[in-house]
């Protein structure tokens, strides 16, 4: 249990008004120390009823839920819930409350003094970037949905929590501001190192956010369980292929980055003067984005040494050996397709 956070074994939830069976039909899975777990899955799949399940708000009917080795069943649920941090799509701000207040909410309860309470209030605005003399008094109604959104993530974050569940914690957001936030919010989650376990309908955002992407089918059934570039470039079932859909290709470049291997040998050469650079290990979209955006050669640099030249076939390179990598960690349900039909279906 070292490794290992959040410990579901064999748990299920079966609710007496439900006619299709149990919402969550006995799931074992483990959310380790310190990474990002994506639950990704159709509507109704019981994905929001596992990540409830964890801090109590659903009670399960059967099986363990051990968090840091501890039964969560057999501990006082509101004092679970003021070690294990909570963000929803719509934040759940109080209304009446100034930004400071929000954030300070668990402080409070757990009898914080004021000169504690307002250090860490100033120091989890200024790490999600809201400026505390500047939003400190404000009230919810004065902010963007980006803004209560990082609110509500600084309220969840206040007493350093070991875990937090977050349940499509940005879906209430405009497409730009919703990358601008998961962009920030893994800024957040690498300098804390909280473990994290975050739910989405959305798999372009599972693959963007996770260490780990659980794939889930009704009954919170796991039918990939791997890292995010195995559940793309080889689904595991139908299931999992059908949820990545016709965007492989494209959810593979902003998985990808530039290699050496992927440049011809015979690419190098003398640098063309003013040509744009792109540096080694860069983002696969990015470099399609300088491709597209010139004329003439883009370089590929190691350092100050210019080592390749990027070009068309470059990607192609990149996306075949992604497509063919060994697999990280993956758990399919039942056999995965074969390696043939995995890059075939990279191509269509």
């Amino acid at each position: 249990m070292d490794d290992v956070t959040i410990r579901f074994d064999h748990v299920s939830k079966v609710y007496a008004s439900r006619e299709q069976g149990a919402a969550v039909a006995d799931l074992s899975l483990d959310v380790r120390a310190h990474e990002v777990l994506v639950l990704v899955g159709p509507s109704g799949c019981g994905k929001s009823t596992t990540l409830r399940m964890a801090n109590r708000l659903v009670e399960p009917t059967s099986g363990r839920i051990l968090l840091e080795g501890e039964d969560v069943t057999r501990v006082d649920p509101v004092a679970l819930r003021r070690r294990i941090g909570y963000v929803i799509q719509n934040v759940g701000l109080f209304p009446h409350r100034t930004v400071a207040q929000n954030v300070a909410t668990v402080p409070r309860l757990l009898g914080w003094d004021r000169r504690r309470t307002g250090a860490r209030v100033e120091e989890l605005l200024d790490l999600v970037g809201l400026e505390p003399q500047r939003y400190a008094r404000r009230y919810p109604h004065e902010l963007s949905g980006g803004e209560r959104q990082r609110v509500g993530v600084a309220r969840a974050l206040a007493t350093d929590p070991p875990v937090l569940l977050m349940d499509e914690p940005f879906g209430a957001v405009d497409p730009v501001g919703r990358r601008r936030l998961q962009e920030q919010f893994a800024r957040i989650q690498r300098e804390l190192g909280t473990t994290v376990m975050l739910v989405t309908h959305d798999i372009d955002e599972a693959v963007r956010m996770a260490d780990r992407v659980a794939v889930l089918s009704p009954g919170a059934h796991v039918e990939q369980l791997a890292a995010p570039l195995d559940v793309v470039a080889r689904p595991a079932t139908p299931a999992v292929a059908d949820l990545v859909g016709r965007g492989r290709v494209a959810r593979l470049l902003s998985l990808g980055a530039v290699q050496r291997e992927d440049l011809d040998a015979d690419d190098t050469g003398a640098p063309a003067d003013g040509a744009p650079r792109l540096p080694l290990g860069t983002e696969l979209g990015q470099a399609l984005d300088a491709l597209l955006g010139t004329d003439g050669p883009v370089l590929v640099t190691d350092g100050e040494a210019v080592v390749g030249r990027l070009a068309p076939q470059t990607l192609v390179r990149a996306l075949a050996r992604l497509a063919a990598a060994e697999p990280d960690v993956v758990t399919p349900v039942t056999s995965p397709p074969d390696h043939d039909e995995a890059v075939g279906t990279l191509s269509r």
